[in-house]
């Protein structure tokens, strides 16, 4: 007879068997699975937030930024021309016009301009400038003015020329003196400015000003001389050099002639337009000695000094000229200001890579 129930006897009377470990064993792995799979499921989208900033950041290459340049501040250059134009320009007398002066440098005395022979300015320049700390400056500037003759007299006037005793002629001489029409002078003044802190900015230094009244200084030292002619020792006499020379100037400043001819090959120079009615060279120098039978490809540096003639006068100009020899002849190959071709010549045996006329930095002519 086959028994109906499900457990052994050993089972129902609650003996332990083989079996039955296993399957508990078995449940509570399947119940650690199912924990596990929910926990992977709700881990996912958590996992996936965190990795994709991380990979992100990975992926971008570290950029390192450079360290800030220091800030340079410039030299309030025209701030002090603002200045010195409006202190000449100002008067003690009308305190009420000089709103302006005080406004850039409070508790500066402003001059008191003669009634009789007032100044009028005509321009104001500043040609240097000077550090003294990190937010002080003296600058130099220029001023041209119009004052009478006689004030400017009177200002340098030897002491035989001081009032005195003087005879009848002096006396005339004096009397046209004080007539005469004004004449252009340039004074030269030293502006301190400084850079401070403005009621707006919470003691920021955004603020300039001007910390004492304008001193009267000398001008630049120029050189005594000309200084551009000792560039070019050697005097061109009389001879084929010359005479081209002479011819290319005189075709160029008038538009007489073609000037084209005494250029190089592949050189083209523009002109400078037809505005003059005579050129005279009068004289012209060489940065070595010229030789006389220069050989093909010879380079030379010369200075020309004219004297051109219009309708309004005669003028003087100066003209660097480079010039290259070419079939027994010299033939120019560019042109430039006064003192841009100061630079030594290359030499025969040393041929440069550019042409003469590319290494002026300024000619103005150009190679096709």
């Amino acid at each position: 007879m086959f028994s109906l129930r499900r457990n052994p006897p050993e089972a129902a009377s609650g003996a332990p068997t083989l079996a039955a470990d296993q399957l508990r064993r078995r449940g509570r792995l399947a119940l650690l699975g199912r924990y596990a799979l929910w926990a992977s499921i709700a881990c996912g989208p958590i996992a996936l937030a965190a990795i994709v900033p991380v990979t992100s950041a990975v992926g971008q290459p570290v950029v390192q930024t450079a360290p800030p340049a220091p800030t340079v501040v410039p030299a309030p250059t025209g701030y002090a021309e603002v200045f010195l134009d409006l202190w000449l320009r100002s008067s003690a007398q009308a305190p009420g016009a000089t709103e302006a002066v005080h406004a850039m440098a409070p508790g500066v005395d402003l001059p008191r301009p003669s009634d009789k022979d007032p100044i009028s300015v005509q321009r104001v320049v500043a040609v240097r400038s000077q550090s003294i700390s990190d937010r002080t400056w003296l600058v130099t500037v220029a001023a041209t003015v119009k004052a009478p003759a006689s004030t400017e007299a009177g200002e340098s006037a030897p002491p035989s020329q001081q009032p005195g005793p003087v005879s009848q002629q002096g006396q005339s001489q004096a009397g046209r003196g004080s007539q005469a029409v004004e004449s252009l002078r340039v004074r030269y003044y030293a502006v301190s400015v400084s850079m401070v802190g403005g009621a707006a900015s919470g003691g920021a230094p955004d603020a300039l000003t001007v910390t004492s009244a304008p001193a009267q200084v000398a001008g630049p030292v120029g050189l005594s001389g000309n200084g551009e002619s000792t560039n070019y020792p050697t005097p061109v006499q009389q001879g084929p050099l010359q005479q081209a020379v002479a011819e290319y100037l005189t075709a160029y400043l008038t538009g007489v002639g073609e000037s084209s001819r005494y250029l190089s090959p592949g050189v083209k120079i523009p002109a400078a337009g037809s505005v003059y009615r005579k050129v005279e060279l009068q004289t012209l120098s060489a940065r070595k000695t010229v030789p006389a039978a220069p050989a093909d490809g010879a380079v030379l540096d010369v200075l020309a000094q004219v004297r051109a003639t219009d309708g309004s006068g005669q003028w003087p100009l100066s003209y660097p000229l480079q010039l290259r020899a070419r079939a027994g002849r010299w033939e120019i190959t560019a042109i430039a200001p006064a003192g841009l071709a100061s630079t030594p010549s290359p030499s025969p045996s040393t041929p440069s890579s550019a042409s003469p006329a590319s290494s002026v930095p300024a000619t103005p002519s150009e190679v096709r």
